[in-house]
């Protein structure tokens, strides 16, 4: 898509995530280093830093907007997963994160409201943005659910490693999850602040993020 977007003329504007930062303490901020160890991680920094690159030579406009776990409706996340369909029916959730520390989750419009003003604007370039984060832990964000939906109490308990690795052999996508873990089992608080004094795009109240999922 670079490559496209240098040849047409056309800006870009990246929708990224946090993985390319690896493991942080405190909290998260735009000027971070992408230092992730991983492949994920080291493949969306890659990603940025080639599109930073191309901007800064003047063959395009660039900028990413970098998001958390994805909420909303038609959201695909491991709470839309894994947590969701279970607490609607009432049954036990296996969930590969610590359940009460806090997570960084971004609702997909506000995503998308965030990159449209990026792309509108003409000083949002060359730089990276973090996109408005709703800060709750799991449980908190599985309690509003079943409240909104008239579902009981969510039943949750973190996936043990021995789960999460037999979960993994039966598809990819779960074995990934090592490399992230520093994401979801410690807390992990994002500062998106920088975007909201900018351009006043402000994270979505959790409550209708979440009745969006409901349908």
């Amino acid at each position: 898509m670079l490559a496209a977007a240098e040849r047409s003329g056309a800006d870009y504007v990246m929708l990224g995530n946090l993985y390319g930062y690896g493991p942080v303490d405190g909290t998260l901020t735009e000027d971070r280093p992408l230092a992730a160890p991983g492949p994920k991680g080291r493949v969306r920094a890659e990603m940025w830093l080639r599109a930073k690159e191309a901007h800064d030579a003047g063959r395009v406009r660039a900028a990413e907007v970098r998001a958390g776990q994805s909420l909303g409706g038609g959201a695909y996340s491991v709470f839309s997963l894994m947590v969701l369909p279970k607490v609607l029916a009432g049954r036990l959730a296996l969930v590969p994160a610590a359940l009460d520390v806090p997570h960084a989750y971004t609702a997909i419009g506000d995503a998308a409201r965030a990159l449209v003003a990026v792309a509108r604007s003409a000083d949002g370039w060359g730089r990276a943005w973090h996109a408005p984060m709703i800060t709750a832990s799991v449980r908190e964000v599985a309690g509003r659910l079943a409240a909104l939906a008239g579902a009981p109490e969510p039943r949750l308990e973190t996936m043990t490693d021995r789960e999460l690795t037999l979960l993994g052999l039966g598809d990819p996508f779960w074995d990934e999850l090592w490399e992230t873990g520093h994401m979801s089992h410690r807390p992990y608080v994002v500062d998106a602040s920088a975007l909201a004094a900018r351009f006043g795009v402000e994270a979505s109240p959790l409550d209708g993020v979440l009745k969006e999922m409901l349908g």
